[in-house]
């Protein structure tokens, strides 16, 4: 059972942040974002922060999806793009950092504007890589 074959329904959960990942050694993985991007704007909140990232970008050699295919896509929803490698590490966290930094700078601006009354204050992201941890809360679809 692959997760094609196991969709959850999206109001499940509640969402600040979804990746669209699509391998470019594999045309129909980029051609099912325009899907997950369908899905996502029928049953996700209008603000919930999107990236797409085009990953195995160290196999060029067996690249199906340009780069520039890749961009326009992202640039014709407004969502941002990264190219990756899960393998090589090239981008992942790169990517992760600018989607976390997204969803708080949108957090800080709601909080902000519905919190005249000062009870609240801005969030921050720091890192910090001295600690390491094997939990991630993450849910990959």
């Amino acid at each position: 059972m692959g997760w094609a074959s196991w969709t959850p329904p999206m109001h499940e959960f509640v969402h600040q942040g979804i990746m669209l990942v699509y391998d470019i050694t594999n045309e129909k993985s980029f051609d099912n974002i325009k899907n997950w991007i369908r899905n996502i704007e029928e049953h996700a909140s209008l603000d919930v922060e999107r990236m797409i990232l085009g990953n195995k970008c160290d196999m060029n050699d067996k690249r199906q999806v340009s780069k520039e295919r890749g961009e326009k896509l992202a640039i014709d929803y407004g969502i941002k793009f990264l190219e990756t490698s899960a393998k090589s590490s090239t981008n992942v966290e790169e990517a992760f950092f600018t989607l976390a930094r997204d969803i708080m700078t949108k957090l800080n601006r709601k909080m902000n504007d519905s919190n005249s009354s000062g009870a609240g204050g801005p969030v921050k992201i720091t890192e910090n890589r001295s600690k390491k941890t094997s939990f991630f809360r993450c849910s990959l679809l």
